[in-house]
Protein backbone atom coordinates (compact mmCIF):
# COMPACT_ATOMS: atom_id res chain seq x y z
CA UNK A 1 0.00 0.00 0.00
CA UNK A 2 2.82 2.42 0.79
CA UNK A 3 4.48 1.59 -2.51
CA UNK A 4 2.71 -0.15 -5.37
CA UNK A 5 6.18 -0.69 -6.87
CA UNK A 6 7.08 -3.20 -4.13
CA UNK A 7 6.89 -6.45 -6.09
CA UNK A 8 7.99 -8.58 -3.12
CA UNK A 9 5.11 -7.25 -1.02
CA UNK A 10 2.70 -7.90 -3.91
CA UNK A 11 3.76 -11.55 -4.13
CA UNK A 12 3.28 -11.99 -0.39
CA UNK A 13 -0.28 -10.71 -0.19
CA UNK A 14 -1.86 -11.25 -3.61
CA UNK A 15 -3.36 -14.59 -2.57
CA UNK A 16 -3.10 -14.48 1.21
CA UNK A 17 -5.58 -14.93 2.68
CA UNK A 18 -6.79 -17.10 -0.21
CA UNK A 19 -8.60 -15.00 -2.82
CA UNK A 20 -8.90 -17.49 -5.66
CA UNK A 21 -5.84 -16.15 -7.46
CA UNK A 22 -3.90 -19.20 -8.63
CA UNK A 23 -0.28 -19.66 -9.64
CA UNK A 24 -1.15 -19.56 -13.33
CA UNK A 25 -2.73 -16.13 -12.95
CA UNK A 26 0.20 -14.82 -10.93
CA UNK A 27 2.64 -16.09 -13.57
CA UNK A 28 0.73 -14.17 -16.26
CA UNK A 29 1.03 -11.04 -14.12
CA UNK A 30 4.78 -11.61 -13.83
CA UNK A 31 5.16 -12.10 -17.59
CA UNK A 32 3.24 -8.92 -18.37
CA UNK A 33 5.32 -6.97 -15.85
CA UNK A 34 8.58 -8.23 -17.38
CA UNK A 35 7.50 -7.63 -20.96
CA UNK A 36 6.24 -4.12 -20.25
CA UNK A 37 8.80 -3.06 -17.66
CA UNK A 38 6.15 -2.28 -15.07
CA UNK A 39 5.27 -3.29 -11.53
CA UNK A 40 3.30 -6.39 -10.63
CA UNK A 41 0.48 -4.26 -9.23
CA UNK A 42 0.14 -2.22 -12.43
CA UNK A 43 0.42 -5.41 -14.46
CA UNK A 44 -2.42 -6.97 -12.46
CA UNK A 45 -4.65 -3.99 -13.22
CA UNK A 46 -3.72 -4.07 -16.90
CA UNK A 47 -4.29 -7.76 -17.64
CA UNK A 48 -7.37 -8.36 -15.47
CA UNK A 49 -9.91 -7.70 -18.28
CA UNK A 50 -8.20 -10.21 -20.59
CA UNK A 51 -8.28 -13.12 -18.13
CA UNK A 52 -11.02 -15.77 -17.83
CA UNK A 53 -13.97 -14.50 -15.80
CA UNK A 54 -13.13 -16.23 -12.53
CA UNK A 55 -9.46 -15.21 -12.54
CA UNK A 56 -10.36 -11.72 -13.74
CA UNK A 57 -12.87 -11.16 -10.94
CA UNK A 58 -10.42 -12.42 -8.32
CA UNK A 59 -7.59 -10.18 -9.53
CA UNK A 60 -9.83 -7.13 -9.91
CA UNK A 61 -11.15 -7.78 -6.40
CA UNK A 62 -7.60 -7.74 -5.03
CA UNK A 63 -6.47 -4.54 -6.78
CA UNK A 64 -9.69 -2.77 -5.83
CA UNK A 65 -9.25 -3.91 -2.23
CA UNK A 66 -5.78 -2.34 -2.07
CA UNK A 67 -6.99 0.90 -3.65
CA UNK A 68 -10.02 1.06 -1.35
CA UNK A 69 -7.93 0.44 1.77
CA UNK A 70 -5.51 3.20 0.73
CA UNK A 71 -8.41 5.60 0.28
CA UNK A 72 -10.11 4.61 3.55
CA UNK A 73 -6.91 4.95 5.59
CA UNK A 74 -5.95 8.44 4.43
CA UNK A 75 -7.58 10.34 7.28
CA UNK A 76 -7.28 7.79 10.10
CA UNK A 77 -4.95 7.89 13.10
CA UNK A 78 -2.17 5.30 12.99
CA UNK A 79 -3.80 2.84 15.41
CA UNK A 80 -7.15 3.14 13.59
CA UNK A 81 -5.37 2.74 10.28
CA UNK A 82 -3.54 -0.41 11.38
CA UNK A 83 -6.73 -1.91 12.85
CA UNK A 84 -8.72 -1.09 9.70
CA UNK A 85 -6.11 -2.51 7.33
CA UNK A 86 -5.72 -5.74 9.28
CA UNK A 87 -9.48 -6.27 9.36
CA UNK A 88 -10.08 -5.26 5.73
CA UNK A 89 -7.29 -7.52 4.51
CA UNK A 90 -9.19 -10.53 5.81
CA UNK A 91 -6.40 -11.66 8.14
CA UNK A 92 -8.49 -11.56 11.33
CA UNK A 93 -11.29 -13.58 9.72
CA UNK A 94 -8.75 -16.00 8.25
CA UNK A 95 -7.11 -16.79 11.58
CA UNK A 96 -10.44 -16.78 13.45
CA UNK A 97 -11.73 -19.54 11.18
CA UNK A 98 -8.59 -21.60 11.74
CA UNK A 99 -8.90 -23.27 15.15
CA UNK A 100 -5.27 -24.40 15.43
CA UNK A 101 -3.00 -23.12 18.20
CA UNK A 102 -0.70 -21.53 15.63
CA UNK A 103 -3.57 -19.55 14.11
CA UNK A 104 -4.64 -18.38 17.56
CA UNK A 105 -1.14 -17.13 18.19
CA UNK A 106 -1.08 -15.34 14.82
CA UNK A 107 -4.37 -13.60 15.63
CA UNK A 108 -3.04 -12.54 19.03
CA UNK A 109 0.05 -11.12 17.33
CA UNK A 110 -2.13 -9.02 15.05
CA UNK A 111 -4.03 -7.69 18.06
CA UNK A 112 -0.72 -6.83 19.70
CA UNK A 113 0.35 -4.99 16.55
CA UNK A 114 -2.76 -2.83 16.83
CA UNK A 115 -2.02 -2.20 20.50
CA UNK A 116 1.58 -1.27 19.71
CA UNK A 117 0.39 1.24 17.10
CA UNK A 118 -1.44 3.15 19.84
CA UNK A 119 1.83 3.67 21.68
CA UNK A 120 4.01 4.50 18.68
CA UNK A 121 5.49 7.99 18.58
CA UNK A 122 6.46 8.99 15.04
CA UNK A 123 9.63 11.00 14.48
CA UNK A 124 8.46 14.01 12.50
CA UNK A 125 11.96 14.47 11.07
CA UNK A 126 12.02 10.97 9.64
CA UNK A 127 12.00 10.48 5.88
CA UNK A 128 9.64 7.53 6.32
CA UNK A 129 5.88 7.80 6.49
CA UNK A 130 4.23 7.07 9.82
CA UNK A 131 3.07 3.61 8.74
CA UNK A 132 6.43 2.61 7.28
CA UNK A 133 8.22 3.92 10.37
CA UNK A 134 5.97 1.91 12.66
CA UNK A 135 6.20 -1.30 10.63
CA UNK A 136 9.96 -0.92 10.33
CA UNK A 137 10.24 -0.63 14.11
CA UNK A 138 7.86 -3.54 14.70
CA UNK A 139 9.74 -5.83 12.33
CA UNK A 140 13.29 -5.04 13.41
CA UNK A 141 15.56 -8.09 13.47
CA UNK A 142 15.65 -9.19 17.10
CA UNK A 143 18.85 -11.14 16.83
CA UNK A 144 21.05 -8.15 17.62
CA UNK A 145 24.09 -6.79 15.80
CA UNK A 146 25.73 -9.85 14.34
CA UNK A 147 28.95 -7.90 13.77
CA UNK A 148 29.43 -7.19 17.47
CA UNK A 149 31.28 -9.61 19.75
CA UNK A 150 28.84 -12.16 21.11
CA UNK A 151 29.64 -11.31 24.74
CA UNK A 152 28.53 -7.72 24.15
CA UNK A 153 25.12 -8.60 22.79
CA UNK A 154 21.75 -8.91 24.45
CA UNK A 155 20.16 -11.77 22.51
CA UNK A 156 16.40 -11.30 22.17
CA UNK A 157 14.59 -14.49 21.15
CA UNK A 158 11.57 -16.68 21.72
CA UNK A 159 11.85 -19.67 24.02
CA UNK A 160 11.34 -21.97 21.04
CA UNK A 161 14.36 -20.50 19.28
CA UNK A 162 16.42 -20.76 22.49
CA UNK A 163 16.12 -24.55 22.70
CA UNK A 164 19.55 -26.15 22.91
CA UNK A 165 21.25 -22.87 23.84
CA UNK A 166 22.61 -21.70 27.20
CA UNK A 167 23.54 -18.25 28.52
CA UNK A 168 25.13 -17.01 31.76
CA UNK A 169 22.17 -14.70 32.42
CA UNK A 170 18.62 -15.20 31.20
CA UNK A 171 15.61 -12.90 31.55
CA UNK A 172 12.08 -14.26 31.05
CA UNK A 173 9.60 -11.40 30.80
CA UNK A 174 5.82 -11.39 30.65
CA UNK A 175 5.37 -14.05 33.34
CA UNK A 176 1.65 -13.32 33.63
CA UNK A 177 -1.64 -15.17 33.44
CA UNK A 178 -3.19 -14.93 29.95
CA UNK A 179 0.28 -14.29 28.55
CA UNK A 180 2.45 -17.13 29.86
CA UNK A 181 0.49 -19.34 30.19
CA UNK A 182 -1.64 -17.98 27.38
CA UNK A 183 -5.36 -17.41 27.59
CA UNK A 184 -5.97 -20.24 25.10
CA UNK A 185 -4.39 -22.88 27.32
CA UNK A 186 -6.52 -22.26 30.42
CA UNK A 187 -9.24 -24.73 29.49
CA UNK A 188 -6.98 -27.22 27.74
CA UNK A 189 -4.88 -29.32 30.17
CA UNK A 190 -2.59 -30.61 27.43
CA UNK A 191 -1.87 -27.06 26.26
CA UNK A 192 -1.16 -25.96 29.82
CA UNK A 193 1.27 -28.86 30.24
CA UNK A 194 3.00 -27.88 27.01
CA UNK A 195 3.39 -24.28 28.17
CA UNK A 196 4.71 -25.50 31.52
CA UNK A 197 7.33 -27.57 29.69
CA UNK A 198 8.16 -24.56 27.57
CA UNK A 199 8.60 -22.45 30.69
CA UNK A 200 10.98 -25.09 32.05
CA UNK A 201 12.96 -24.94 28.82
CA UNK A 202 13.25 -21.17 29.16
CA UNK A 203 14.34 -21.34 32.78
CA UNK A 204 16.97 -23.97 32.16
CA UNK A 205 18.69 -21.84 29.51
CA UNK A 206 20.28 -19.93 32.41
CA UNK A 207 23.75 -21.11 33.46
CA UNK A 208 24.23 -18.72 36.40
CA UNK A 209 21.34 -16.35 36.95
CA UNK A 210 17.67 -16.40 35.94
CA UNK A 211 15.48 -13.30 36.23
CA UNK A 212 11.69 -13.60 35.94
CA UNK A 213 9.42 -10.58 35.67
CA UNK A 214 5.77 -9.67 35.32
CA UNK A 215 3.92 -6.40 34.87
CA UNK A 216 1.36 -4.94 37.26
CA UNK A 217 -0.44 -3.49 34.24
CA UNK A 218 -0.03 -4.39 30.61
CA UNK A 219 -1.34 -2.85 27.40
CA UNK A 220 -2.90 -5.93 25.84
CA UNK A 221 -5.58 -6.54 23.22
CA UNK A 222 -5.88 -2.79 22.67
CA UNK A 223 -6.47 -1.82 26.30
CA UNK A 224 -4.66 -1.35 29.59
CA UNK A 225 -5.28 -4.40 31.78
CA UNK A 226 -4.27 -5.37 35.28
CA UNK A 227 -1.95 -8.35 35.14
CA UNK A 228 -1.86 -11.40 37.40
CA UNK A 229 1.45 -13.17 38.11
CA UNK A 230 1.87 -16.43 36.22
CA UNK A 231 0.97 -19.64 38.04
CA UNK A 232 4.37 -20.92 36.96
CA UNK A 233 5.97 -18.53 39.45
CA UNK A 234 4.02 -20.12 42.29
CA UNK A 235 5.34 -23.53 41.28
CA UNK A 236 8.97 -22.55 41.94
CA UNK A 237 10.17 -23.66 45.40
CA UNK A 238 10.50 -20.52 47.52
CA UNK A 239 14.00 -21.46 48.73
CA UNK A 240 15.28 -20.89 45.20
CA UNK A 241 13.80 -17.42 44.72
CA UNK A 242 14.39 -13.84 45.73
CA UNK A 243 11.90 -11.16 44.72
CA UNK A 244 11.84 -7.45 44.07
CA UNK A 245 8.65 -6.00 45.49
CA UNK A 246 7.02 -2.62 45.79
CA UNK A 247 6.64 -1.59 49.42
CA UNK A 248 3.52 -0.07 50.93
CA UNK A 249 3.49 3.66 50.19
CA UNK A 250 6.40 3.45 47.75
CA UNK A 251 6.44 4.78 44.23
CA UNK A 252 6.55 2.36 41.33
CA UNK A 253 10.27 3.11 40.91
CA UNK A 254 11.22 2.56 44.55
CA UNK A 255 11.84 -1.16 45.00
CA UNK A 256 13.64 -3.07 47.71
CA UNK A 257 15.69 -6.06 46.63
CA UNK A 258 16.23 -9.55 47.97
CA UNK A 259 12.92 -10.10 49.76
CA UNK A 260 11.92 -13.74 49.98
CA UNK A 261 8.69 -14.61 48.14
CA UNK A 262 6.99 -16.00 51.24
CA UNK A 263 7.68 -13.00 53.46
CA UNK A 264 5.58 -12.94 56.63
CA UNK A 265 3.21 -9.99 56.90
CA UNK A 266 1.35 -8.73 59.93
CA UNK A 267 -2.31 -9.87 59.62
CA UNK A 268 -3.43 -6.57 61.14
CA UNK A 269 -1.89 -4.66 58.26
CA UNK A 270 0.68 -2.91 60.43
CA UNK A 271 3.60 -4.66 58.78
CA UNK A 272 4.96 -4.18 55.28
CA UNK A 273 2.27 -4.87 52.70
CA UNK A 274 3.76 -5.84 49.36
CA UNK A 275 2.41 -6.11 45.86
CA UNK A 276 2.40 -9.75 44.85
CA UNK A 277 1.50 -11.08 48.31
CA UNK A 278 -1.09 -13.88 48.36
CA UNK A 279 -4.09 -13.30 50.62
CA UNK A 280 -7.28 -15.13 51.50
CA UNK A 281 -10.68 -13.51 51.90
CA UNK A 282 -13.57 -15.24 53.66
CA UNK A 283 -15.92 -14.74 50.69
CA UNK A 284 -13.71 -14.32 47.63
CA UNK A 285 -11.04 -16.90 48.42
CA UNK A 286 -7.39 -16.64 47.41
CA UNK A 287 -5.97 -13.69 45.52
CA UNK A 288 -2.90 -11.59 44.91
CA UNK A 289 -2.37 -7.97 46.00
CA UNK A 290 -2.05 -5.73 42.93
CA UNK A 291 -2.13 -2.22 44.38
CA UNK A 292 -3.02 -0.13 47.40
CA UNK A 293 -3.78 3.48 48.24
CA UNK A 294 -4.39 5.63 51.29
CA UNK A 295 -3.54 4.78 54.88
CA UNK A 296 -5.16 4.10 58.23
CA UNK A 297 -8.79 2.98 58.36
CA UNK A 298 -9.45 4.35 54.87
CA UNK A 299 -6.65 2.40 53.17
CA UNK A 300 -7.83 0.45 50.14
CA UNK A 301 -6.26 -2.70 48.66
CA UNK A 302 -6.69 -3.92 45.11
CA UNK A 303 -6.71 -7.72 44.90
CA UNK A 304 -7.09 -10.05 41.96
CA UNK A 305 -8.92 -13.15 43.20
CA UNK A 306 -8.59 -16.40 41.30
CA UNK A 307 -12.34 -16.95 41.15
CA UNK A 308 -13.97 -13.59 41.87
CA UNK A 309 -11.83 -11.34 39.69
CA UNK A 310 -10.28 -7.99 40.64
CA UNK A 311 -11.75 -6.01 43.55
CA UNK A 312 -10.89 -2.97 45.68
CA UNK A 313 -11.39 -3.64 49.41
CA UNK A 314 -11.14 -1.37 52.44
CA UNK A 315 -8.28 -2.73 54.48
CA UNK A 316 -9.89 -2.29 57.89
CA UNK A 317 -13.00 -4.26 56.86
CA UNK A 318 -11.51 -6.87 54.57
CA UNK A 319 -10.24 -9.21 57.34
CA UNK A 320 -7.63 -10.62 55.01
CA UNK A 321 -5.48 -13.57 55.92
CA UNK A 322 -1.96 -13.30 54.53
CA UNK A 323 -0.56 -16.63 53.35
Amino acid sequence: MESSADNVAFERVVNFPTRGIGNATIEKVREFARDNNTTLFQAAIAISPSLPTRASNALIGFTQLIEQMCDDAKHLELSEKVAHLIKASGLIEHYSNDKTDKAGSKKANLEELIAAAKQYAHDQDSDMSEVVGFISLASLDSSGDTNAPINQNVQLMTIHSAKGLEFPNVFLTGMEEDLFPSRQSKDEPHLMDEERRLCYVGMTRAMKKLSLSFAIKRFLYGQSLLAYPSRFLDEIPSEYTNSVKQKFGATMQNYQEDDVFNQDIDPEGQGQLSIGVTVRHAKFGFGTVLNFEGDGDSARIQIKFKQAGTKWLISSYANLEYV
